[in-house]
């Protein structure tokens, strides 16, 4: 049958509609509940509008204000715009399928993307967004890195900053990569104990552990060839627990945080370098919708950047009715966590916490699931009804409860800890001025979760003394948006006037029953309450955290000179905002001149840091050792170290020591491989020779320190494995055991086969001391001398080389003899 290409119609070239409110009118809305575009929906997309042009745009409504519809219009006006591909990404899998369902009641096209599939091809087509998680966008392996991406819609963005993060930082499980976390824990014993840390540090074998480590970048750097070893060894690729996140820090380890606790190893830039992701490119036009942007510095620390354009419309909608309740306010309560437990005893409630230690408190009333099953226990809690209780371990953010779904929330203690470098800023340095608006932004989204719009209304119980303490402070709570300071005021004053428990229970009742006093009491303080205004201090903490991010990205560009001078420019400032950022700024500003080769300044701005606060890192200096102890072995191997002469001396790994060390893989001649384990007896310091090719006599190989023990070596590598050592190679190994008796002065011999671990012939008789060594025992220690020795370089000054290679040396077991205790080894005699 032939086509009849006549009927084929052309593609419909209307064009397309860019104006987000026009495509609104135009859509096909099928959800009752939407009649038009509320006030401040329609000020913010009319804004935007007017600004699309500009690269970055924050648009900032309230939670239950309509956020996601303005989204949407903007994605689909820049869909029509491009002709190109835009994503609308989403915290979590949940929100990707309720913002899909939402789109569908807008009357919007959109594409979904989670778990590995597209929806449709729409988003191919350049007909809709395609609606994600920032997990699938940010992670080391995405889909979309290669896509060409033309905008970005960042939904609930205030919570973009820890999914970063967390994208950038290499978690190693113990549980899954026990060799390698043990590796790494004496990697840094030394130091650890150096610093006076050693039985603390020794506490981590305990796996119930709570103590966690901070490696600091100087350590992190001078033993930085031996962990990039271990982690090379340990196919990270292989591992979907680390290979996302491997593969944005792979060659960037040297510039990281390494935190070790008793579960797990993890590996952290200062700063998240989000400037590597194409999304961030100039070519790209991103809006970030947020419920707050109070205080932008944690804008900034999360995206690297200010907003070229702020757009804040003035609005009432979302601000929901809430009654927040104080037990620790009341006279006659003395355990604010008793009484909040008695609280919501025979009412459905949502239990927010920062850690699983805290959900020990509340395991009688909700044990906290698990990360990977609370999509499942959040859907089933859901359709609970009363008294069901849920436990959410720091989920601030993604989870949406609103109306009758649950109208009591518990927010126990400060929102917190998310990952260790976090935890170790906020508990160990206690940087709380630089965290303010970090806190501030936790508590607007946990307050979110159960209340969304004007209509709407909840109970919220305040319990922990640190997070009361926090919003107690005037500057603290002058961050958080007005109408939400007013609530803490009143929740305050209703607290106080409560004699008991059953006082905040009755409180609570009025609201939930909507008892027509508490209603009126709430609209008159809610109108007449004067809110505080910005904290004085924001500019400071906006003006550090612009250089914060000009850092990061010097840092990642290796331009450390620039790197140090963005970090200089504020130090004064910091210092002055909090001691603790003050200190914490000096660390990294000692670090990026020590990488920039400024060895003094870096050695005054480290002492600097660790005089602003106690818990910053000390350095570990090598101890001055009296010429007399250091070994030969040491003063030999500092010789092939250093090159040139005078004031020009540079301290580098022997040039030709990687190329002779080569064929310690096996694959060489028997002669080469005879040389390659000389060369690593003579880069080990020790006197090295091949006696048998230089006088026709004598061992293969001989290593030696003069009045010291000596090793033989006969080279047999060659040999097939399920070859036995005869009687004339074992009697020839005699013979050689007495020509280095006759002709040098030490006070024992190790006589070895290097070779296959196989037995000798029925007819040889091997001496008790014969001993036979595989020759992969050499390859790896010459790799670890090779690493070893690199680490020293990088540690060292020509006038301090000796005692750090001593030092390294000694840490790494490579100190001869007892080098040799490293080597596995069988009996010949035993193995017959």
């Amino acid at each position: 049958m032939s086509i009849d290409f006549s009927t084929i119609d052309l593609p419909n070239q209307q064009a397309r509609p860019i104006d987000p409110i026009g495509i609104f009118q135009a859509s096909a809305i099928a959800d009752e509940n939407i009649n038009d575009l509320w006030l401040g929906q329609g000020d913010a997309l009319r804004d935007w509008h007017t600004h699309r042009k500009k690269s970055d745009v924050a648009v900032i409504l309230n939670t239950g204000a309509g956020k996601t519809l303005v989204g949407l219009l903007i994605a689909q006006s820049l869909v029509n715009e491009t002709v190109s591909e835009v994503v609308y990404a989403c915290s979590s899998i949940q929100l990707v399928e309720q913002t899909s369902e939402k789109a569908k009641g807008y009357g919007l096209p959109v594409t979904t993307y989670h778990s590995g599939k597209f929806s449709d091809d729409l988003y191919f087509r350049a007909e809709a967004p395609c609606v994600t998680t920032y997990h699938a966008l940010f992670n080391g392996k995405s889909r979309f890195k290669s896509r060409n991406i033309r905008a970005v819609i960042f939904d609930d963005a205030h919570a973009a900053e820890h999914v970063l993060r967390d994208q950038f930082s290499l978690k190693i499980p113990r549980s899954e990569f026990e060799d390698v976390y043990n590796q790494v824990v004496t990697l840094f014993h030394n130091y650890h104990s150096s610093v006076g840390l050693a039985t603390s540090y020794a506490e981590l074998s305990d796996r119930r552990s709570a103590r966690q480590f901070f490696v600091p970048p100087f350590q992190l750097r001078h033993s930085m060839s031996e962990l990039r070893h271990i982690l090379l060894e340990a196919n990270l690729t292989e591992s979907d627990s680390t290979k996302f996140s491997w593969e944005h820090l792979r060659d960037y380890e040297d510039l990281c945080c390494l935190f070790i606790s008793s579960k797990e190893l993890t590996l952290t830039p200062p700063i998240v370098p989000v400037f590597t992701l194409p999304y961030f490119d100039k070519k790209v036009r991103r809006i970030y919708l947020s419920a707050t942007l109070r205080a932008p510095d944690n804008f900034v620390r999360a995206f690297g950047r200010q907003p070229d354009k702020l757009i804040a419309p003035t609005t009432t909608a979302g601000e929901c009715e809430r009654m927040i309740l104080v037990p620790s306010a009341v006279e006659g309560v003395n355990d604010d966590l008793e009484s909040a437990k008695e609280m919501i005893r025979d009412q459905k409630a949502l239990i927010l916490i920062p850690s699983f230690s805290k959900a020990e408190g509340w395991a009688g009333v909700a044990p906290a699931p698990r990360r990977q099953s609370v999509p499942e226990e959040v859907a089933q809690f859901q359709e609970a009804s009363a008294p069901e209780k849920l436990t959410l371990v720091a989920r601030y953010d993604g989870i949406d409860l609103p109306g009758e779904t649950c109208r009591m929330l518990v927010l126990d203690e400060l929102p917190t800890g998310t990952g260790p470098l976090e935890t170790f800023q906020w508990e160990g340095l206690n940087m709380q001025n630089s965290f303010r608006s970090l806190i501030a932004t936790r508590i607007v989204q946990s307050l979110g979760r159960i209340s969304r719009g004007m209509s709407d209304h909840g109970v919220v119980i305040v319990t922990g003394k640190k997070l009361v303490e926090w919003l107690i402070m005037p500057r603290n709570r002058a961050v958080l948006p007005p109408f939400l300071q007013k609530q803490f005021e009143l929740g305050e004053a209703v607290s106080k006037q409560a004699k008991n428990t059953e006082g905040l229970r009755s409180a609570a009742h009025a609201c939930l029953s909507r008892d027509p006093t508490w209603v009126q009491a709430y609209t008159t303080f809610m109108r007449d309450l004067p809110s505080e205004s910005d904290p004085e201090d924001l500019s400071i903490a906006l003006r550090i955290a612009i250089a914060e991010a000009k850092f990061g990205r010097a840092l990642w560009d290796r331009d450390f000179r620039r790197a140090a001078k963005e970090l200089n420019s504020v130090l004064e400032d910091a210092s002055a905002f909090s001691q603790a950022t003050g200190g914490w700024l000096s660390l990294w500003l000692g670090f990026a001149h020590e990488m920039d080769g400024d060895a003094d300044s870096a050695f005054y701005f480290y002492k600097k840091s660790r005089s602003m606060h106690s818990n910053l890192p000390r350095l570990s200096l090598p101890h001055t050792v009296s010429k007399h102890s250091i070994p030969q072995q040491i003063t030999n191997i500092k010789e092939q170290m250093q090159v040139g002469h005078s004031n020009s001396i540079s301290i580098r790994l022997p040039k030709t020591m990687l190329r002779e060390l080569m064929w310690l893989d096996g694959s060489g001649s028997s002669p080469q491989i005879e040389e390659a384990l000389r060369c690593l007896g003579q880069y080990l310091g020790l006197d090295s020779s091949r006696p048998d090719n230089e006088y026709g006599k004598g061992p293969d190989v001989l290593w030696l320190e003069r009045g010291g023990q000596a090793v033989c070596m006969e080279v047999k590598a060659c040999k097939e494995d399920t070859s036995n050592y005869t009687k004339d190679e074992v009697g020839q190994l005699h013979n050689h055991v007495q020509w280095v008796k006759d002709n040098h002065d030490v006070s024992s011999i190790l006589p070895i086969f290097v070779g296959p671990l196989s037995r000798t012939t029925g007819k040889g008789s091997p001496s008790p001391d014969m001993k036979v060594i595989e020759l992969k025992q050499f390859e790896q220690l010459g790799g670890m001398l090779v690493r070893a020795l690199e680490d020293a370089a990088t540690r060292s000054m020509p006038l301090d080389l000796e005692n750090i290679l001593h030092e390294v040396m000694k840490s790494r077991g490579l100190l001869y003899p007892e080098i040799l205790q490293s080597l596995e080894m069988i009996s010949l005699r035993d193995n017959n």
